[in-house]
């Protein structure tokens, strides 16, 4: 699934991540102990892309990152190639 941060409402794609794409609005990931004691907590949501030149609009599913949020805890983190 494609890990996109949101930086005051705008979502700039950042990677992606080993998420199942049917993962529900909220995906946990445990982090230390029980997975009901210390979790990180992602938003799944979507995102709207719009084509650069005139086209159809495109909504897919992502995990949406606040700014706080470290993507490297998800599980098969890829960043983007630069």
């Amino acid at each position: 699934m494609k890990v996109y941060v949101d930086e005051g409402g705008d979502k700039r794609l950042i990677g992606r991540a080993d998420v199942p794409p049917e993962e529900g609005p909220i995906y946990e990931v445990p982090l230390f102990g029980t997975a009901s004691v210390i979790v990180e907590r992602y938003t799944i949501g979507t995102v709207t892309r719009f084509p650069p030149v005139a086209g159809t609009p495109t909504v897919e599913r992502a995990v949406l990152l606040a700014i706080q949020q470290r993507p490297e805890l998800l599980p098969g983190w890829q960043p983007l190639a630069s």
